[in-house]
């Protein structure tokens, strides 16, 4: 098949960034039996999994596989904007690489799940792409991001120009509680972002095997227009 019409094949794209000290290989053999993946890819959805690079992450001591170093996990603590940043970059190269393929920005949706959930985040809040949509799962924001406070004064943009956010999370996380994340719902959608937020019982920190990633499914469906 040539690379014209390969690219025409692509009816749309989704990058799905990984967790904390996990990699975008891990990451893709773990989800490639998810129905979500496999319903996605049947309709001519194209995914992308890439990896963090390693640096020191504070929590644990050590390096690791991390989209941006923190102090400590309660959202009460300070940002580390600059480890976010670069992160932010490098995802916005495999948004980049995806357009210059063939796929339009309309049809690209970038999110994830812990760590990578709370990247895409940032990520909907500075991306220079018109993207289709953004979800997280189980993640959350610090309440004085640098992001978040640039919407609320004005340097960031016009809420409006944010893609559409999907949060979703367990009601039994004890590791990210639900509370940090429908915080950051309310933040955003008191600022005018266009934000759902859907709670899931029984569900802690995990992710395969869940009506959350049905529902997930809904979202990219109607997102990616498919």
């Amino acid at each position: 098949m040539s690379a014209s019409r390969a690219a025409a094949a692509v009816k749309g794209a989704v990058v799905f960034l990984h967790g904390s000290g996990d990699n975008g290989a891990n990451f893709r053999a773990a989800m490639s039996a998810e129905p979500l993946v496999r319903n996605l890819q049947a309709r001519g959805v194209r995914f992308e999994f890439p990896s963090a690079n390693p640096i020191r992450y504070t929590i644990a001591g050590h390096v690791e596989s991390v989209w941006f170093d923190r102090l400590s996990m309660e959202p009460s603590s300070p940002e580390q904007t600059e480890t976010v940043e670069r992160s932010v970059e490098q995802v916005e190269l495999v948004i980049d690489d995806l357009v210059a393929s063939g796929v339009p920005p309309s049809r690209v949706a970038v999110g994830g799940f812990s760590m990578g959930g709370g990247l895409a985040l940032q990520l909907a809040l500075r991306t220079k792409h018109g993207l289709a949509g953004v979800f997280s799962l189980s993640s959350y924001m610090c309440d004085r991001a640098k992001a978040l406070r640039e919407l609320e004064d004005g340097r960031r943009g016009p809420a409006a120009s944010v893609p559409r956010i999907w949060m979703a999370h367990g009601a039994d996380d004890d590791f990210v509680l639900p509370s940090w994340g429908k915080a950051t719902s309310e933040a955003l959608g008191g600022l005018g972002v266009d934000v759902s937020w859907r709670e899931y019982a029984g569900l802690g920190h995990s992710l395969r095997g869940t009506d959350e990633l049905a529902d997930l499914e809904d979202f990219l469906c109607g997102q990616l227009g498919l």
